[in-house]
């Protein structure tokens, strides 16, 4: 019972530990994971590329009420769009990925990529901005070795914050279009394209409430081994009886 009461005890502490913390990740998108294959259905949604020897690409796509507005260092073909969320057929906001690919040359070592800005942005019908959210701070991503192109991304989501936010306006509007707008730096050829996905391994996990929970785990585990050992050792001593 004893045993019983501190894991209580402890799941509730890293309960109100992982809320109260995690407020310096809330309201963002945040990375996920590297994917080395692709997640469906994955919708082009904004590409940039660079002109001349410039080290930095930006731009974005939105929508007017009638039609998509691009602006920027965009690729060429038709690649920037605004998708509708009944598009992509997730069940809810906290499905949502953003999948991000670094298409540099090939050949050679190539430095890292840095995502100094991402925001997306929900539109309603009428061309007006009801969400946003943006990336927490600079983000610096290695290109993966032989997997450039259509083989590889980093995955980025909404943390619960944004997640619930994105949300509460689709409950209101179910049609609302999605749209990016993002700046990179110490590029070098490109494009780097960023396209939606989905996925149904539920929302984002706080970094602050990973580290925790882990952390937690580990505590409960030691005192675990701690309290068998002692009742090893009790009776261990106790004289045998016939």
């Amino acid at each position: 019972m004893k045993l019983f009461s501190k894991i209580t005890l402890a799941l509730a502490a890293l309960a109100f530990i992982g809320i109260t913390s995690s407020s310096a990740y809330a309201d963002a998108i945040v990375l996920v994971s590297p994917q080395s294959s692709k997640l469906v259905p994955p919708i082009a949604a904004l590409n940039l590329q660079h002109s001349g020897n410039s080290p930095k690409e930006a731009g974005k796509v939105s929508w007017t009420g009638t039609i998509d507005l691009s602006a920027g260092d965009i690729s060429a073909g038709p690649h920037q769009h605004t998708v509708s969320f009944t598009e992509l057929g997730l069940a809810q906001a906290s499905d949502l990925r953003v999948l991000f690919n670094i298409n540099e040359a090939n050949g050679g070592n190539k430095a890292p990529i840095t995502i100094d800005t991402l925001v997306l942005t929900a539109y309603d019908q009428n061309g007006n901005s009801v969400f946003t959210a943006s990336l927490v701070g600079p983000l610096t991503l290695d290109q993966f070795k032989k997997g450039q192109g259509s083989t590889s991304d980093y995955v980025l989501g909404l943390d619960a914050a944004a997640a619930a936010r994105l949300q509460a306006a689709l409950d209101k509007d179910p049609a609302l279009r999605l749209g990016l707008e993002a700046s990179l730096s110490n590029v070098d050829g490109g494009p780097e394209r960023f396209r939606y996905a989905g996925t149904t391994a539920g929302p984002v996990p706080e970094p602050a409430t990973i580290v925790l929970f882990g952390t937690s785990l580990a505590g409960l585990a030691g005192a675990v081994r701690r309290r068998r050992k002692a009742a090893a050792a009790i009776l261990a001593n106790q004289p045998e009886t016939d």
